[in-house]
């Protein structure tokens, strides 16, 4: 693993963010989707399920310092970009890909942030919907490699998310 500074893991957090909310979103929409849409998807289409807004309502990480995530909005346009909104902080954008059959999602951010991710950075995740629509997105900041459980630990992000609209 990868020594960070404090700036860092901040940035790590609202990104594990971002990826437990499209994860979740894309998993729900795998499961629901035809055979031949779900092919299309492992192409990296857009998968019309997760597309809107989520809010997180939890995020777990064992590393400091703290990046509060939970609150922040995740919305995914259906042609294929997002938009981080974290409560009193600087909102992240960029683009998204998913892979429903691996269940995998991967985030590049595009703009000029003072902290991590900056312009280019890629995101990489897992993500999964529960029984109970809620999508569960587990990534890593950037710098290691994606995660293959759902659990929290020092540069990875585990969070939850609900459907807003």
């Amino acid at each position: 693993m990868s020594v960070r500074g404090s700036k860092s893991a901040a940035a790590f957090v609202a990104t594990l963010a971002v990826f437990a909310c499209v994860s979740g979103v894309v998993v729900c929409t795998a499961q629901s989707l035809p055979a031949r849409a779900q092919g299309a998807q492992a192409q990296g289409a857009p998968v019309q399920g997760i597309v809107g807004k989520w809010e997180v309502t939890d995020s777990v990480r064992t590393s400091l310092p703290p990046q509060p995530m939970v609150g922040a909005t995740l919305t995914f346009n259906a042609d294929q970009t997002f938009a981080i909104d974290r409560p009193q902080r600087q909102s992240w954008t960029g683009t998204y890909r998913v892979n429903p059959q691996a269940r995998t999602i991967d985030f590049t951010f595009h703009g000029k942030n003072l902290t991590r991710p900056h312009e280019g950075d890629v995101w990489e995740g897992i993500y999964r919907v529960q029984q109970d629509g809620r999508l569960e997105i587990n990534t890593a900041q950037g710098l290691d490699a994606r995660p293959v459980d759902f659990v929290a630990g020092y540069d990875l992000t585990l969070m939850t998310l609900k459907r807003k609209n």
